[in-house]
């Protein structure tokens, strides 16, 4: 049985080296395991001491996904066996991988084709090239799950413009490529078609002629060139002040109302509305207050207070509820522990935000 995860180096002029990274759970789409994520440290760290490794290249398997998120039934299951522990070493050594590519001294070059979702776009969030393609799809859609933007979600989101990364914790709205491209999500866009090409490329490349990180931005600015005029409509560029208006509320409760009483035909807003309605009330608390810690934090800062509050939210949060709802039974009736965000118990959020689980590891990053 084929691993989920795939390395392979890749030879280039000089007998340097492109480090390729496959995730290979396709029938998943790409959901990231403890497993792979365990793997994914040590390659990245075993790369990033190789001199002769000079560029990584992450893409995931098959036409639908680069990666749909994390295992999330596996973490739910780990709860309802009684086993707290798993899911705080999966969020611990996930936020390393995350945080190591955020900080990486190579060029690293993500290929997010597809659906690229939560644990996705943490592991593409980082990277130097974030391309996109003609099948792009972003979201941070935690919401319907009982949890919220983590992998460093809440500092990226935080500091998008226009409250942008609010709209997209309370709604799980669906970026497409140029969506993405416009809040910075991504920063290239290049027909899926070309990525074998691009890899050649980067084979071919003179390595030595100049810094790594220009030697990949010549490759792929040819590729970007040929893939002009393809781009898709931006929703998110069109209704960008309708959505700073109703992001910019003195609470929480204003915001969903605002939400609640917006009128439109459009359907990408209409969607985004759907899902911050059905979603779980305490999320959306605690992603509204996380994002305003997150702001004023590092990023280094960010993931550490993600990770207490990750692992408290899927111990006493409405993960468990959300995920049995969209993922296990599949009924899309989940019984939230709140009904409105005006509801949610303070004392409760208080403890997610303030109890400390595990003593945390990532206090060496």
């Amino acid at each position: 049985m084929a691993a989920d995860v795939l390395f392979s180096e890749l030879n280039a002029r000089d007998n340097k080296k492109i480090g390729l990274i496959t995730l290979n759970a396709e029938k998943a789409l790409n959901a990231l395991n403890q497993s792979m994520i365990d793997l994914l440290l040590q390659q990245f760290s075993d790369w990033r001491d190789n001199d002769d490794v000079v560029a990584v290249f992450m893409q995931g398997s098959g036409e639908k996904a680069f990666c749909a998120g994390g295992d999330v039934r596996a973490l739910r299951q780990a709860v309802i066996d009684g086993k707290p522990e798993v899911p705080g070493h999966f969020f611990a050594t996930e936020y390393r991988v995350d945080y190591l590519i955020h900080t990486y001294p190579k060029p690293v070059i993500c290929w997010g084709n597809g659906i690229v979702m939560g644990g996705g776009i943490g592991l593409m969030a980082g990277a130097d090239f974030r391309i996109v393609t003609d099948t792009s799809m972003l979201a941070m859609p935690e919401i319907s799950i009982g949890l919220y933007p983590d992998v460093a979600g809440s500092w990226i989101l935080s500091h998008l413009p226009a409250r942008l990364g609010l709209f997209m914790a309370l709604t799980g709205c669906r970026l497409n490529a140029a969506d993405a491209i416009y809040v910075g999500l991504a920063n290239r866009f290049i027909d899926h078609a070309f990525c074998d090409n691009v890899l050649e490329s980067l084979q071919q490349a003179d390595w030595n002629a100049s810094e790594a990180h220009a030697v990949v931005y010549s490759v792929l600015q040819k590729y970007l060139e040929k893939s002009a005029g393809w781009l898709p409509y931006s929703k998110v560029r069109e209704h960008r002040d309708l959505i700073a208006g109703l992001m910019d509320q003195p609470s929480l409760a204003n915001v969903m109302s605002a939400i609640d009483s917006l009128e439109t035909d459009d359907d990408w807003l209409l969607a985004a509305r759907k899902t911050a309605l059905h979603g779980s009330p305490l999320s959306a608390a605690i992603g509204y207050r996380q994002l305003q810690r997150a702001r004023h934090m590092s990023l280094k800062e960010a993931l550490q207070s993600e990770l207490a509050l990750s692992v408290n939210t899927v111990l006493k949060g409405d993960f468990c509820e959300g995920v049995r709802s969209r993922l296990v039974d599949k009924d899309k009736n989940p019984q939230w522990k709140f009904n409105t965000v005006d509801q949610v118990d303070e004392q409760l959020l208080n403890d997610l935000f303030s109890s400390p689980w595990p003593e945390n590891p990532l206090h060496d990053l």
